[in-house]
């Protein structure tokens, strides 16, 4: 049977919080019972975006991570709302808000943080797929319909082909909690937040004159096999990414310059400075 899934792409989120505003105006002083009661004004979120920066100037990257509810397929919250919590057979987990009362503050059931207490009704709340819009022919919830730029969307489809989206390389899912739990948030190039870069800048010297080296070969080993391979753009700068913390030699060569090493020990994105190559003797 199918099941919605949220899917977001790290590569197109500009952080831009068009999501986080859609769902305030959803659902801020509008009552949707019996899927849920008006969510407050402030202090509670349904989907956060978190601002990841790598690098260092003058090299830098910026990334943003949103989250959404992920709905999980076995959601801790089911069992501790005692029958507050409920999962529709397309996947959705909601909370009813006429027995949320009597089944306490939940904040803590969930892992991910994305129930929080409301005490203007007495009771726990957490996104609702907006399926009160979904259930009435909408094709996205709110949040990823006002994304400009398609991060954030919403596919209803079967599990099996999603795992196999997962298996092939083309989502991931956040960590292994996220997996355990069967979380319907699969992420492309999350590799903008979980992992490194290593970049720097070759010159040369020409005349009296130093001048960025476009062209130049930059390789990246590691355990003495070459693992990436690039030349330098017209700013003579290269980028490896998709680095986990370790052990990396660079090597920067070039037709009739004397080829340069470098052994780098990252354990965060870093900028390795200016290389000048000179010429062969």
């Amino acid at each position: 049977m199918k099941r919605r899934y949220f899917v977001f792409d790290a590569e197109k989120c500009i952080g831009c919080y068009n999501c986080l505003h859609a769902c305030k105006d959803e659902h801020v002083g509008n009552d949707f019972s019996p899927v849920t009661l008006p969510q407050k004004l402030h202090r509670q979120y349904w989907i956060t975006t978190t601002e990841h920066v790598r690098g260092m100037a003058p090299m830098i990257d910026v990334a943003y991570l949103t989250e959404p509810c992920g709905h999980c397929e076995n959601a801790p919250c089911l069992a501790a709302g005692k029958g507050a919590a409920v999962r529709r057979s397309d996947g959705v987990v909601l909370i009813d808000p006429e027995k949320a009362g009597e089944a306490g503050d939940l904040s803590d059931a969930c892992p991910f943080g994305k129930i929080s207490y409301n005490e203007e009704h007495g009771l726990s709340q957490k996104c609702t797929f907006c399926v009160h819009l979904l259930d009435a022919g909408w094709q996205q919830p709110r949040c990823a319909h006002a994304c400009p730029l398609g991060a954030l969307r919403m596919e209803y489809e079967e599990p099996g082909i999603m795992a196999e989206r997962l298996v092939s390389g083309e989502f991931e899912q956040i960590g292994e909690q996220y997996s355990s739990f069967g979380s319907c948030l699969y992420v492309r190039n999350l590799y903008r937040v979980n992992t490194l870069f290593l970049g720097g800048k070759v010159t040369v010297i020409t005349g009296e004159t130093e001048t960025c080296f476009e062209g130049c070969t930059v390789t990246l080993e590691h355990s003495g096999t070459v693992i990436q391979s690039q030349t330098t753009d017209a700013f003579g700068e290269y980028k490896f990414d998709r680095l986990l913390p370790g052990e990396y030699t660079v090597c920067i060569s070039a037709v009739g310059y004397a080829a340069h090493r470098m052994q780098v020990f990252p354990d965060k994105s870093i900028y390795t400075g200016t290389v000048t190559l000179s010429r062969e003797q």
